[in-house]
């Protein structure tokens, strides 16, 4: 029945359920690094539960005013922010006037046949933090650590959020065939491979994440 149900799960096509999810992470096809002992866990109906990293760049009132986006170099658009090293478990506190670029703590490796979907957490949604509003789609192929950009509407209030804490959940879809090229094949892939929080090389351009 086991062997039957692990077969299933490699056929399946579309968004995968909670059994399917673990099939796949079990027999390498999603690769997860690190995966906790109790990755199990993590997983629920759709999803799989990633964790916030230890370095952060906030941007501040710093370098230009202005981000233009044909022209602002990312030098220019790093000047105008900061780096934070959070140490296992540190507190960071997140205010209005702040947008956050993190990566997660796992490595995310996907197969060609498969897209990423990067979700925010209710439990954080309801108390005001926008996790990866936009561009949370990862490309068949996609190999490194999930950057985040993430801030909070809500007006006159702190919120205290912890390296290595949920930050974020994946969904993942299954394509009937691979795709021809692949993310990680891309000339003009920028970002995959990457372990640290970056802005584009060039701002006016979607590159992937």
């Amino acid at each position: 029945m086991a062997q039957d149900k692990s077969k299933l799960a490699l056929e399946l096509t579309g968004t995968l359920p909670d059994w399917a999810i673990k099939e796949h992470i079990k027999q390498g096809i999603i690769k997860i690094d690190p995966l906790p002992d109790n990755w199990e866990d993590l997983v629920d109906e759709v999803t799989i539960d990633f964790h916030l990293g230890n370095v952060l760049k906030v941007f501040n009132r710093g370098g230009l005013d202005t981000i233009d986006t044909k022209y602002t170099s990312r030098e220019e658009i790093e000047g105008m922010m900061q780096t934070v090293y959070l140490k296992p478990g540190q507190p960071f506190i997140l205010t209005e006037n702040e947008f956050v670029i993190a990566a997660t703590k796992e490595r995310l490796t996907l197969p060609e046949n498969m897209i990423g979907q990067l979700n925010g957490k209710s439990s954080l949604a309801r108390i005001g933090v926008v996790v990866h509003s936009t561009a949370a789609r990862f490309d068949p192929g996609w190999d490194g650590c999930p950057v985040l950009e993430f801030g909070t509407f809500l007006r006159g209030k702190k919120i205290v959020i912890y390296e290595g804490s949920p930050i974020c959940a994946f969904s993942f879809e299954k394509m009937a065939s691979a795709v021809e090229r692949s993310y990680m094949s891309r000339e003009t892939s920028r970002y995959g491979g990457s372990i640290l929080p970056k802005v584009a090389d060039e701002p006016g351009v979607r590159k992937g994440k």
